[in-house]
């Protein structure tokens, strides 16, 4: 469902990452997540850029897609080129550890911390109900409601799937511990945070991630 009145949800993460627009190419919703999540942590980065720094085979993107780990792999490797200050994790959610209660909780806090970006791994069928979709697909985490339990999702894919939709918690969660058959793995999600403290607006200075929007506009 897209949201018509963003003014009014709750700000956080969706407060950074609604600074911003991506329109993923062709089957590449995996590097697209990569360079938005690094444009709402305040590192204006393009798709091209990543291909470019990392070396990535188009071919191998295109063709097959990634897995949460080769798109692990290629955001570890794109932070090493670049010498950003952030730090990387991946959960697969056929972890243990990972269950539904354990996400919500990963989502409540990550969603009041505009410190760190989650970029979600999930079945598009199951996320939206509809099995005339593809299957997997990355896009980032921008709210959640603690009172509805639903998770708001900024896509990689706008044209399709519109900016932003909102998604049963639950429903979510099933979508990520959906096994990717070219990895025989559940998918999951890949979480990015600075390392550096930033600079907030509220006191007197600009944040990173403005700085990289009107950087983006004055070309």
């Amino acid at each position: 469902m897209d949201l018509d009145n963003l003014a009014q949800i709750s700000k956080r993460d969706l407060e950074i990452i609604q600074l911003h627009q991506f329109q993923q190419p062709i089957y590449c919703c995996n590097v697209t997540a990569i360079a938005y999540a690094f444009t709402a942590l305040g590192y204006l980065t393009t798709v091209d850029e990543i291909f470019y720094a990392t070396q990535l085979p188009i071919a191998s993107v295109l063709d097959d897609g990634m897995t949460l780990a080769e798109t692990y792999d290629t955001c570890r490797t794109y932070i090493e080129k670049k010498g950003i200050p952030l730090s990387i994790r991946i959960e697969h959610f056929d972890k243990p550890s990972m269950t539904l209660e354990a996400f919500i909780r990963e989502v409540e806090a990550a969603v009041c911390d505009e410190s760190d970006v989650h970029i979600l791994n999930f079945n598009t069928r199951i996320a939206h109900e509809n099995p005339s979709l593809e299957g997997g697909h990355f896009s980032l985490l921008a709210d959640y409601d603690p009172d509805t339990k639903e998770i708001t999702i900024a896509d990689t894919n706008p044209k399709r799937y519109t900016r932003f939709w909102k998604c049963p918690i639950e429903r979510i969660y099933a979508a990520c511990v959906d096994k990717d058959s070219s990895s025989n793995r559940s998918r999951g999600m890949i979480v990015l945070r600075r390392l550096e403290k930033a600079n907030l607006k509220d006191n007197g200075v600009v944040h990173p991630s403005e700085i990289a929007l009107n950087a983006l506009h004055s070309e």
